[in-house]
C-alpha cells in the first residue's frame, strides 16, 4: 500500500543538475487504495542549452552517453590458473611473515646440508695436498 504522507524528501533538480533514482508506479486496487506496481530506475541530467548542443540525444541524433566499462581481468583462458591465485592470496595475505620466516629457515637448512655435504671431500683435498 502507497501512503501520500509528507515524509518523502523532495529534491530540485535546478539545484543538483543530476538525479538518479527509483519512481514507483501506482495504481488504485478494487478497495480504491494506491497499490505499488512497479518502480522505474532513471538517472535525469539537467543541461543548459550549449551543453545540449554539444552533446545532442534522442531520436536521429547521438547515443545516449554509456557507462564507462567496467575493469573485468580477463580469466577466460587462464582457469587452470585459479588454484594458484587462491593459494597465492591464501599464503601472502594471511600468512605472510610465517612463509618469509619459513622459506628463510630452509634455505639456511640447505645451505648448512650442502655444507656438510661438501666439507669431507674438501678436508681430504686438504690433508691430501690435491
Amino acid at each position: 500500500m502507497v501512503t501520500n504522507e509528507g515524509e518523502v524528501p523532495m529534491v530540485s533538480i535546478f539545484k543538483q543538475k543530476r538525479i538518479k533514482g527509483w519512481w514507483p508506479f501506482v495504481a488504485r486496487n478494487e478497495e480504491d487504495e494506491f497499490e505499488l506496481t512497479g518502480k522505474v530506475e532513471a538517472e535525469l541530467h539537467l543541461l543548459t542549452g550549449e551543453e545540449a548542443e554539444k552533446s545532442p540525444a534522442g531520436d536521429g541524433r547521438n547515443e545516449p552517453e554509456p557507462l564507462e566499462k567496467p575493469n573485468r581481468p580477463d580469466v577466460a583462458l587462464l582457469w587452470f590458473l585459479i588454484p594458484l591465485k587462491a593459494a597465492k592470496h591464501l599464503v601472502c595475505d594471511q600468512y605472510r611473515w610465517l612463509t618469509i620466516k619459513i622459506v628463510t629457515a630452509l634455505l639456511l637448512l640447505a645451505i648448512l646440508g650442502l655444507f656438510l655435504y661438501n666439507m669431507p671431500g674438501y678436508m681430504v683435498k686438504k690433508m691430501l695436498g690435491a
